[in-house]
């Protein structure tokens, strides 16, 4: 009932058309997101273990990854890929030097979720500007569907309230996922509505 509800409202807003702000949808059950956005475009499973500072362009042509100590605009495009996930490769903004990990995707998308384990996460800035709290300081899941489309992400790590220092997370199993923009939604309707009217004149 819980999903079918989110589903129904995620398409209102996606038919409403463009709006003055993007509705956001967080999804923390990976089971949830799947069903709600349907096919994978793509997926990144960060398997292994290397130890090694990577260009974070390397695993998928999709999305390009990236060390970010303030913010999108200032991510650098490596990452830390060990543990069977990425992290960042560091920070100074931070007292302890721990950074956070962000992503600006080829073309924009709809849909994007992944995996962090490992720490903490506060919550996910979208296109440098809208802040979404994910609501847990251990490691989780989180899947984002928006009205608008999102050029890139951070995941804000969690700050410990006794330090002021950030929670070190790996993200793993990265997927981005199709999901119709308003006007696709528009038609589908118009389309099935014509449909409706049709079928009831041939049965009248």
């Amino acid at each position: 009932m819980k999903k079918s509800l989110v589903n129904a409202s995620l398409m209102l807003c996606l038919v409403g058309g463009t709006s003055a702000h993007a509705a956001v949808t967080l999804y923390t059950s990976q089971a949830d997101y799947l069903a709600a956005v349907g096919a994978t475009t793509n997926y990144i499973d960060f398997a292994g273990s290397p130890a090694l500072t990577v260009n974070g362009g390397s695993f998928s042509s999709a999305v390009t990854f990236g060390t970010c100590d303030l913010g999108l605009a200032s991510c650098s495009s490596s990452v830390f890929h060990n543990s069977d996930g990425i992290t960042d490769t560091g920070g100074v903004a931070a007292p302890n030097f721990v950074a956070a990990v962000g992503g600006h995707f080829t073309n924009p998308v709809h849909a994007f979720a992944f995996n962090y384990i490992s720490g903490g996460m506060g919550s996910i800035e979208l296109n440098g500007s809208t802040v979404v709290p994910v609501g847990n300081t251990t490691s989780g899941f989180v899947g984002i569907v928006s009205t608008d489309p999102i050029d890139g992400f951070v995941g804000l790590n969690y700050i410990f309230p006794s330090t002021g220092g950030r929670d070190r997370y790996f993200i793993d199993d990265f997927y981005i996922n199709p999901v119709p923009e308003p006007g696709v939604w528009a038609m589908l309707l118009a389309g099935l509505g014509l449909l409706g009217l049709r079928v009831a004149r041939t049965r009248g």
